[in-house]
């Protein structure tokens, strides 16, 4: 597809309860089938906006959290699609989490912990900043890289 070709960005809103991941799902699904992504960039796309919503809307900060709204663009930045997510929870820098420590056993394995290095390993990039008291987190994925 040549630039011109490419769609605007798109952006969507949506509320701090985990039940709008399956809006998002679908508007990501939506939008990459309209810019005739790959496969395999599509379901990147998707697991990863899941997994940054999700810890959004499971460790925002408290109450205020549950009544924020989250913020979603999708566009291209050259020859990547970049997913931007804006929330206005806590200042939390994902590129400065730790890598979650690995069980030796099944006993010492607890759930959790994996989303940020999911998001690491399916996309190409990841860049954070904090702008006018909001989190805003881009995830760059390039159709053309090896998978």
């Amino acid at each position: 597809m040549s630039s011109s070709d490419r769609e605007p960005q798109a952006s969507l809103i949506v509320g701090s309860e985990l039940c709008e991941l399956s809006r998002v799902s679908a508007w990501v699904q939506d939008w990459a089938q309209r810019q005739r992504l790959p496969a395999r960039i599509t379901q990147q796309l998707d697991l990863c906006s899941t997994e940054a919503l999700t810890n959004i809307m499971t460790h925002g900060s408290g109450d205020a959290a549950a009544h924020a709204s989250i913020l979603l663009r999708l566009g291209w930045q050259g020859e990547a699609v970049a997913l931007e997510v804006e929330d206005e929870g806590s200042p939390f820098d994902p590129l400065q989490a730790p890598q979650p420590m690995h069980a030796s056993s099944l006993d010492d394995a607890h759930v959790g912990g994996w989303g940020i290095p999911i998001v690491r390993r399916f996309s190409d990039g990841m860049h954070y900043r904090r702008e006018d008291g909001r989190n805003r987190l881009t995830l760059l994925f390039r159709p053309t890289a090896p998978p």
